[in-house]
């Protein structure tokens, strides 16, 4: 009985794997503009980026204005290494900063198990993110 229940609430929820939602937020209106059901299509592509971490940023104050940014609750928290770097922790959250325009690249600002927070580069290209988030291709 309690396994055909279990199997009932995971299907209605649609392939749900946690109960915090995916938010994008825009800087220019300081809002979340939209919030996303935080579905294994999130989770994929969360850790295709994180796969694809190169490094910390460089900047001393990487711009956060006129961007788009998506929080990711990572579910389960996902490990991350990054030898270069002596990385080796376990993330709970990932904000994707997308610029709306111009030179930088999109980067990563990560919340640790250890709650700490981490500014990384990453090489994935967005347009998989994007689309999830309903926005169109990026312009960079």
């Amino acid at each position: 009985m309690w396994a055909l229940l279990a199997l009932c609430f995971l299907l209605a929820t649609g392939g749900q794997v946690a109960a915090e939602q995916v938010e994008l937020f825009d800087s220019d209106v300081e809002r979340v503009i939209e919030t996303f059901a935080n579905t294994e299509e999130f989770q994929k592509e969360a850790r295709v980026i994180l796969d694809s971490v190169s490094g910390k940023v460089t900047e001393l104050n990487p711009p956060l204005t006129h961007a788009l940014i998506a929080k990711i609750p990572l579910a389960p928290p996902q490990e991350l290494h990054v030898k270069a770097d002596r990385i080796d922790e376990v993330i709970t959250q990932m904000f994707v900063v997308m610029p709306k325009q111009g030179g930088r690249r999109p980067y990563l600002i990560l919340h640790t198990k250890a709650n700490d927070t981490l500014v990384l580069e990453f090489g994935e290209k967005t347009d998989r993110l994007r689309r999830l988030l309903h926005l169109g291709p990026s312009a960079g």
